[in-house]
């Protein structure tokens, strides 16, 4: 099974093996090569970057996060989160197991897996986020690779970054992916592209009433592949980030076997920030007159169907509170510039637009899923933050910018 994107899909149910009947011997060639040359490396490194492209009624998202890998066999691993979406950080020196939410900047530890398989799993849910790492890794690189295929073609030669490469085809019952693997001695995989159209997305726009057929991609690229050669001296060493909090566990059971409690906004003061907006302008917090204003942050994108429905109610209903102090600021996640003033055009919405272009401002205001509200009251502290559409969204916000208004304290619940 291929560990894909937590933000996007969660989990995809397993399959049986293809039978040789569905496989192209050529591909059966090109993955051996792979995995013996892989499976062989007692030590390996490179850097991957991972895309995940939206695209619905013409509209184009790319999201794109990029890590930095290490292993050394039996199992010490480190991938290491550079640049891009925060996501996270995963270390495991052979006897400490470390992982990092950047986006929140907590951090665990734990004892060190003794194989890379322990390790997968030990890692629960963020391994739906190993970015296919898993399958090159695992004891049975061939059979990881080619678990759950009911079809599998050779597709000829192709360049990529330079290389040739082999590229392959293969067809799962819940997704399709393909695959590039460089010729010559040693073949490293170079690219996978995965389609995520049959895993789930009809049933997503089924639940999601004015949601529309959205097209999920996922690109994986490595480069800069290093095979049986020396690592750096700190290659699995891990250093807290300043500032990070150190908690029982940040994915899977606690010590407890409760979820870990992810620490809200609410009641703090909200995180400065400054932002470029579509028209030029700029959009800021703080915002307006000290003592006197209110601000509304709506976190969203064009590709989210529920931020769909929730951008245009809050638009008009923050509109109505405009000459009462009342600052609106709609901060669009990663998304180009020429999509979005599409999108605002076609849906006839008319709101102030900030960028958030690398999602800092997002990650300051822990956003892990959109549409995310937030409420800012006239002393500069986070009032309440609703995540997803809300249950009678105009109603609730309208009587809380009110309250606010009024210099009242709202309860600071956060509602998922």
């Amino acid at each position: 099974m291929k560990r894909l994107w937590m933000m996007a899909v969660a989990a995809v149910a397993a399959t049986a093996m293809a039978g040789e009947s569905g496989m192209d011997r050529r591909v059966e060639t090109v993955v051996g090569r792979a995995a013996e040359a892989l499976q062989g490396a007692r030590k390996l490194s490179c850097k991957m970057t991972l895309e995940m492209l939206n695209e619905m009624e013409g509209m184009r998202q790319e999201i794109t996060t990029t890590y930095a890998l290490a292993a050394e066999r039996p199992a010490k691993f480190a991938m290491r989160y550079l640049k891009g979406l925060p996501t996270f950080t995963v270390v495991s020196d052979g006897t400490n197991l470390y992982s990092h939410l950047p986006m929140m900047n907590r951090y665990a530890t734990g004892p060190a897996p003794k194989t890379y398989e322990e390790l997968f799993q030990a890692i629960g849910a963020m391994g739906a986020n190993m970015m296919f790492v898993d399958n090159l890794l695992r004891d049975d690189v061939r059979g990881s690779l080619l678990e759950g295929v009911t079809k599998a073609t050779h597709a000829g030669t192709a360049t990529v970054d330079g290389r040739e490469c082999d590229h392959l085809k293969f067809e799962q019952e819940d997704f399709d992916w393909e695959m590039w693997v460089t010729t010559g001695d040693k073949p490293v995989v170079l690219k996978v592209m995965t389609d995520m159209s049959k895993a789930g997305m009809p049933q997503a726009v089924e639940t999601m009433p004015g949601m529309q057929p959205m097209k999920m991609t996922f690109v994986n690229r490595f480069s800069d592949w290093s095979l049986d050669a020396d690592l750096p001296g700190n290659a699995f060493e891990f250093k807290a980030p300043e500032g990070a909090v150190k908690t029982d566990a940040l994915f899977g059971d606690s010590e407890e076997g409760a979820e870990p409690e992810l620490e809200t906004l609410t009641g703090k003061p909200a995180p400065v920030f400054s932002l470029e907006m579509l028209d030029g302008a700029k959009a800021s917090v703080p915002a307006g007159k000290p003592g006197e204003t209110v601000v509304v942050l709506d976190f969203w994108a064009s590709w989210c169907g529920p931020c769909r429905r929730s951008l245009p109610v809050l638009a008009r209903v923050t509109e109505e509170f405009k000459d009462k102090g009342v600052v609106f600021y709609a901060i669009n996640q990663q998304e180009q510039p020429a999509d979005v003033r599409k999108f605002l055009e076609k849906e006839k919405i008319n709101c102030a637009v900030a960028m958030d272009p690398d999602g800092k401002v997002g990650q300051a205001y822990q956003v892990q899923g959109i549409p995310q509200t937030v409420l800012i009251g006239k002393d500069g502290t986070v009032q309440a933050v609703h995540v997803g559409l809300i249950p009678d969204l105009e109603e609730t916000l309208r009587g809380q910018i009110k309250a606010l208004i009024e210099g009242k304290k709202l309860t600071g619940e956060r509602n998922d």
